[in-house]
């Protein structure tokens, strides 16, 4: 295994939720347990940060994810934050936090936690104008998350989102895009994946190929045509790996497994927090050191049982994404992204070639030369 200079970690230390979520990947949760006690977390933390020195890692991306992360009191994780800071610190491993949240516990109890640990950034789950995202009442959750966004950037913290497209929401790509802009939100739109191939395309939470490329078509023409839109990470690396002619996100690697581990209660490891199911675990941190979790074979099985398809052969976005998510491929048994990538990617090779660039032209380039394009290819507002 060649040294990874980064490895990226989701401590799934709990796996309850105060939500109920329809779409939720991990609504027919597989794990025996559902809660890691402080002692497990630890264990995790030392066990990563050994793995890291085996591997050669200098530095670690460790990201509080659940179920709902807050459950965890602002105390108990500010002490477990601290723990992780030392741990990583005395291997000489540079370690940063983040946290994915449903938002709904998000107050100013753990503004002071964020901004110490986490730099003042929190990541928040959210489907506007759509009804998926419930309490198990039956009750949806949108209007109480977006008044705790608007506090918690009212508090001087910034929040990254990320925005479900169902069919609930599928017309109002524009008043998606001003919710965000005026609120200087970087977000990422996403789409309801499957657990399983078993599933109802019916089902109003799933948008077809041919819808989720045109939301997201759409939410490009406005981002691009826009001379003062909100920070956009999702488009300007996408853009980049279209230039570049290689992946910057995870779910565009050729494999997601030699960089991302996801730990979960009771021990298991899976290649990233959507796996669940008892066939993708790969280890387990408190069964085995490091060591032999780094020589298991069972660390690199799912690639091998989720192979790039041969249909990616030859296509032209293959550099960029490598047959797609390695979950997707295991979970549903094809590349399920795939036309909805082509229908998009092709709507912004054709913005690119408009503006005197073309898919790639950045591979093999100078960085003068990379700069001198990127310069032409986006205004100063979007650099």
């Amino acid at each position: 295994m060649p040294i990874r200079k980064s490895l990226f970690v989701t401590l799934k230390a709990t796996l309850n939720c105060n939500l109920a979520c329809k779409y939720c990947y991990g609504r027919d949760n597989h794990s025996p347990d559902k809660e890691m006690d402080d002692e497990q977390v630890k264990s995790g933390l030392r066990f990563v940060s050994e793995y890291a020195s085996i591997v050669g890692a200098d530095y670690v991306s460790l990201c509080w994810h659940g179920g709902e992360p807050l459950l965890f009191s602002p105390q108990r994780l500010e002490s477990l934050c601290q723990y992780a800071d030392e741990t990583f610190s005395g291997k000489g491993i540079k370690c940063d936090f983040s946290t994915q949240t449903n938002g709904i516990l998000l107050d100013e109890a753990y503004y002071p936690l964020l901004k110490k640990y986490f730099n003042g950034f929190v990541g928040v789950s959210l489907d506007l104008f759509s009804d998926f995202r419930t309490f198990r009442s039956g009750r949806v959750s949108t209007d109480i998350v977006v008044g705790k966004l608007d506090a918690a950037l009212a508090a001087g913290l910034r929040c990254g989102v990320i925005n479900l497209i169902t069919r609930h929401n599928l017309d109002r790509i524009k008043d998606i895009y001003e919710f965000y802009k005026a609120r200087n939100i970087d977000v990422r739109l996403a789409r309801v994946f499957p657990i399983s191939a078993d599933f109802d395309v019916s089902n109003p939470m799933y948008v077809t190929d041919e819808e989720f490329a045109g939301a997201m078509i759409n939410y490009f023409d406005l981002w691009v045509n826009d001379e003062h839109p909100a920070p956009n990470n999702d488009i300007v690396r996408l853009v980049g790996d279209l230039l570049l002619c290689k992946p910057s996100i995870c779910l565009r690697e050729r494999n997601c497994q030699d960089r991302y581990l996801a730990l979960s209660p009771g021990g298991d490891i899976y290649p990233c927090a959507e796996f669940d199911v008892p066939e993708s675990v790969i280890g387990n941190f408190l069964e085995q050191t490091p060591e032999e979790f780094f020589h298991s074979e069972k660390r690199t099985s799912i690639f091998k049982r989720a192979p790039i398809p041969a249909q990616c052969n030859g296509c032209r976005y293959e550099p960029t994404c490598y047959g797609g998510c390695l979950r997707e491929r295991f979970m549903v048994k094809y590349p399920f992204r795939c036309k909805s990538n082509m229908l998009y990617w092709d709507h912004i090779v054709k913005w690119l070639e408009n503006r005197g660039a073309s898919l790639y032209v950045l591979r093999g380039k100078s960085k003068e030369e990379s700069v001198k394009i990127l310069s032409e290819v986006f205004p100063k507002s979007k650099s």
